[in-house]
């Protein structure tokens, strides 16, 4: 999503090109957890060039940040006039590397704009701004965020889900013993779940089906007298840890509370995956019946 090589018809201000010969344009960009659902982005914006500062003031521009996920196809973009803003973004929407950009982009058409700081090239030359062109721009580090979510459903970090060679129906099976949590199936279950597991929209399904009772399982076991003391050096217990310890949360307070509950314990875990389940549900049941109203 970054802006390389492009070419313009008039200057641009951005640390990648020579069109300006001193001007600054910079983003700083701090992130952090709000709550359990949220990523928080904080940007603070500075731009020395006088001109392109009264573009702004004068509502003519403005500063935006294209936020993209290309694993989710998740999309959105922040418009801002002020030197600091903010914006939250659910976690459940993105999945592995975030990519970031912020623009300075014209709100209208400008004419016969010149500025004092154009190199030598673009003496004494006006330009026309049409509205929606980029007059600055500045390529972000693309943020891979290790989701609190991701730590706590993804099947390749603490769980492991395998396929138990039975002709026979049987209950599945959750094993704790090792570096991760191991969900057995049966043969037919197991080749149902190998099919839809790696489809985004079918994901908060399983999710709900298949890790949230293991996670139950786990808290139980934790609950126990001896359970964290059992539990505490395996992979899967650290992951746990360290994951309530990004959400500012102590975990072993949080599996001690008497006052709640496995179930509970695993809904706040994996953020309410029923919810998720259900309403992912509606959608591909909604969709199926617009097909067949056509």
């Amino acid at each position: 999503m970054n802006i390389t090589k492009r070419l313009y018809t008039y200057p641009v201000l951005s640390e990648e090109k020579d069109d300006y010969n001193s001007s600054v344009f910079d983003v700083d960009l701090q992130y952090m957890m709000n709550g359990v659902n949220n990523l928080k982005l904080e940007f603070n914006f500075t731009l020395d060039n006088e001109g392109l500062r009264n573009l702004i003031i004068d509502g003519k521009a403005e500063y935006i940040i294209h936020i993209e996920c290309s694993n989710t196809a998740f999309r959105t973009a922040l418009h801002s006039i002020t030197e600091q803003s903010s914006i939250d973004i659910p976690v459940g929407r993105i999945y592995g590397k975030l990519e970031i950009i912020a623009l300075i982009v014209s709100k209208e058409n400008i004419n016969n704009f010149i500025n004092s700081d154009w190199n030598d090239d673009y003496a004494g030359i006006s330009f026309d701004f049409s509205k929606g062109s980029i007059i600055g721009y500045k390529n972000l580090p693309a943020l891979d965020i290790i989701k609190n979510y991701e730590e706590l459903t993804s099947a390749s970090s603490i769980f492991m889900v395998y396929k138990r060679l039975t002709t026979e129906e049987k209950p599945m099976d959750v094993n704790i013993d090792s570096a991760q949590i191991k969900i057995g199936l049966g043969t037919q279950e197991y080749d149902t779940y190998s099919r839809f597991c790696k489809k985004i929209q079918f994901q908060p399904i399983l999710n709900s089906m298949i890790v949230f009772p293991a996670l139950v399982y786990v808290f139980e076991e934790l609950k126990q007298e001896t359970g964290i003391e059992a539990n505490q050096g395996k992979e899967w217990y650290i992951s746990l840890s360290k994951a309530y310890e990004k959400r500012d949360l102590n975990f072993i307070d949080e599996v001690k509370d008497e006052l709640k509950t496995s179930v509970q314990l695993a809904q706040e875990a994996m953020e309410l995956p029923l919810s998720k389940a259900l309403s992912m549900f509606t959608e591909l049941f909604e969709n199926m019946e617009d097909e067949e109203d056509i």
